[in-house]
């Protein structure tokens, strides 16, 4: 038969608790965390991208529309607009190479770009990699 007093179980209750429970809530913010950087990736890819395929449609010699849909999907930065995810003008570089030939390409390169990172031990800005995005355009223009 246990010796052991109510009092004694709910400490050992509470120990348990805490320990199982930081460990918990350290593995959620490390998953929050994941899921952030995924999603910034992800949706900076897409600006790249579409810029892009906008930029080769219309005018590929027009860098500053083409940078100004990266920055806030329109081709003409608004009055009182900031651009998303922390971006800037410098951060986004559009260029295009061998114009007049079948290889003319355009190219959206964003680098510089950072993300928040909230995990114990690890909070601080880390810099994300660069993205480049090229679109073939052919000899059409």
């Amino acid at each position: 038969m246990s010796n052991s007093t109510p009092k004694r179980r709910r400490g050992s209750t509470i120990v348990e608790l805490s320990l199982v429970g930081s460990l918990f809530f350290i593995l959620l913010l490390g998953i929050m965390d994941m899921g952030q950087f995924l999603f910034v990736q992800q949706a900076i890819v897409e600006r790249a991208r579409s810029a892009a395929r906008w930029g080769a449609v219309t005018d590929p010699a027009n860098t500053a529309a083409i940078q100004n849909m990266v920055l806030y999907l329109q081709p003409a930065a608004p009055v009182h607009g900031t651009p998303s995810f922390g971006l800037t003008p410098a951060m986004v570089a559009v260029s295009t190479v061998d114009p007049g030939t079948d290889d003319y390409r355009l190219t959206v390169r964003i680098s510089g770009y950072s993300y928040q990172v909230l995990s114990p031990y690890l909070a601080a800005s880390y810099q994300g990699s660069p993205i480049t995005i090229s679109v073939p355009l052919g000899s059409y223009f």
